[in-house]
């Protein structure tokens, strides 16, 4: 007999998600498809016990993940002074003792791009985003190779002004370019190289990408962290933002622009979209820019999964949609508005606990050495890899680390590292894959 969805269930396992999301997504280095998927691996069960569990618990994990993730790039993520000027406003308002303002505006974001998400999707959505979906469905590629060609065309030399004569500063300014591109390639090659080899265990395939991004993104930030040996100034935990409601407005209409592109167009992440939802929205100023990093990240990373609970589109995006879409699909619109309903209710819960934590950590700051909580960290991270996907995952992690590494040394951004999703996918629609595997050594004897 086939269950149906009780809305009380929806709110129970989403309520849950939240919390798991919001408790742990603080840490630096970890992404909600890896806390998933470990939840998943400890306790199969979890997800034979409702149908409906894993989908509202992991709607409800990424919410919590969307707004709690703000504490792990604002306090701990720290470079030293000769870095100050090339920092993100996040961590520029924490050496200043307003690392809780800059998770506060954050929030302000979060909560702006779930509510529109929410109210849109079930809105107007309802009847726009199939009529899009069919008319760009067949040029993805395009636009996917667009936004690549955008992300090296908008890089701003940090470094070219630094140099003592004229040919000193263009070195600087390419050698930061250079190392761009380098950095795509290599991730690119090696993100190919996991997809198409037997490198993970088949039964571990869902998380095959897990080491790559913990190397590139997670274990380059913590070690920083420990080499940096940072002390942090008393931080002001005051709930008091002064912003102008201008700053408000544009920051959270390039964020939702952006985060709409990124859950929209596959492989497009949060980061890129934000990129190009900043330039077609004229985005400036620190408090604008925290804004929309809130409202993108959230849009992108709640309406990639929320795609999945349309029961008549049917748009799987995201890791995350990818790890639930095949435990789940929709059957009534029922589920399309509760899934709508979970949103806003963690998007509250999100809102309040996640200025809670953020006066916590700073208050734990203060007391307790940056070095120890990244060495905790790091210990964390390491041994979620291992679990799931063993050694072979750790020596994988261990080279791209290296290649995140790399990006620092370059000072190019880090996002480069997502050549590891966007080549293999460029490489198969543009036909050119099989002279990558012959290059990688990937096609076999025979």
């Amino acid at each position: 007999m086939e269950a149906f969805l009780n809305p009380l269930d929806a709110i129970t396992w989403g309520f849950m998600g939240s919390l798991m999301g919001l408790l742990l997504s603080w840490l630096p280095g970890l992404h909600i498809f890896n806390l998933l998927a470990l939840v998943f691996i400890l306790a199969p069960s979890f997800i034979t016990s409702n149908p409906y569990a894993t989908p509202f618990f992991g709607l409800g994990a990424v919410v919590g993940f969307s707004f709690a993730s703000a504490i792990a790039s604002t306090y701990l993520s720290v470079s030293d002074e000769s870095m100050m000027l090339m920092l993100f406003p996040s961590q520029r308002y924490l050496l200043a003792g307003q690392g809780h303002r800059a998770v506060l505006l954050y929030t302000i974001g979060a909560l702006v791009g779930a509510l529109f998400l929410a109210v849109f999707m079930t809105t107007a959505g309802v009847y726009v985003m199939p009529v899009i979906y069919n008319l760009f469905s067949p040029y993805y590629w395009f636009a996917l190779l667009a936004v690549v060609i955008f992300m090296f065309m908008s890089e701003w030399p940090k470094e070219a002004d630094l140099g003592r004569t004229p040919l000193e500063r263009l070195w600087l300014a390419w050698r930061q370019i250079l190392g761009g591109v380098l950095v795509f390639l290599a991730s690119g090659l090696l993100g190919f190289a996991v997809t198409y080899s037997s490198l993970i265990r088949v039964e571990y395939s869902y998380v095959r990408l897990t080491p790559l991004f913990v190397g590139f993104f997670g274990l380059p930030w913590v070690l920083r962290n420990i080499l940096s040996r940072r002390r942090l100034p008393r931080q002001d935990t005051r709930d008091i933002v002064a912003t102008e409601p201008r700053a408000v407005a544009n920051g959270a209409a390039s964020g939702i622009i952006g985060g709409g592109i990124a859950a929209f167009f596959p492989v497009i992440t949060g980061g890129m979209g934000a990129l190009i939802g900043g330039h077609m929205a004229s985005s400036r100023g620190d408090d604008a820019f925290l804004i929309s990093q809130g409202a993108a990240r959230t849009v992108y990373y709640v309406g990639a999964l929320f795609f999945l609970f349309h029961p008549t589109m049917r748009i799987t995006r995201g890791a995350v949609a990818w790890l639930i879409g095949g435990l789940y699909t929709p059957k009534t619109w029922v589920e399309f508005y509760a899934g709508a309903f979970v949103i806003i209710m963690s998007a509250g819960l999100a809102f309040v606990l996640t200025l809670y934590l953020s006066k916590a950590v700073a208050k734990l700051l203060s007391v307790v050495s940056y070095l120890y909580i990244s060495f905790a960290t790091l210990v964390f991270i390491v041994s979620m890899v291992y679990v799931l996907t063993g050694l072979t995952g750790i020596l994988l992690m261990l080279v791209a680390g290296a290649v995140g590494f790399a990006a620092m040394v370059f000072n190019t951004r880090l996002s480069y590292c997502l050549g590891a999703l966007i080549l293999p996918v460029l490489a198969n629609t543009m036909g050119f894959s099989g002279y990558l595997m012959e290059f990688l050594g990937l096609l076999g004897g025979g």
